[in-house]
C-alpha cells in the first residue's frame, strides 16, 4: 500500500472502531460498506479525508469506489496529501 492508502485505511479503522471486527486487517481493496460502514460514518469520513489530505473527496466518491485504494487514487487527481 502506498502511504496515503495507509492513511486512508487507518481512518477506515478510527471511524469504524468498534464496529469493526477484533484483529481486522483493512487492505487496499477492504470496501468500507462491506466492512460495516454506514451512511452516517461516511460522512464522518469524507469529513476527516478532507482534514487530513486537505482535499474534497465527496461522498460520490466514496460511493462509486469504496476501498483505500479507490479514495486514494481520488485523493491523488484531487491533488492531495498526506499532512504532516
Amino acid at each position: 500500500m502506498s502511504p496515503v492508502e495507509e492513511r486512508i485505511a487507518a481512518l477506515w479503522r478510527e471511524v469504524l472502531g468498534p464496529d469493526l471486527a477484533p484483529g481486522t486487517v483493512v487492505g487496499v481493496e477492504d470496501d468500507f460498506f462491506t466492512l460495516g460502514g454506514t451512511s452516517m460514518q461516511a460522512m464522518a469520513l469524507v469529513q476527516r479525508l478532507r482534514e487530513e489530505f486537505g482535499v474534497a473527496v465527496g461522498l460520490s466518491a466514496l460511493l462509486a469506489d469504496a476501498t483505500p485504494g479507490g479514495i486514494g487514487a481520488a485523493v491523488t487527481a484531487a491533488g492531495g496529501a498526506l499532512r504532516s
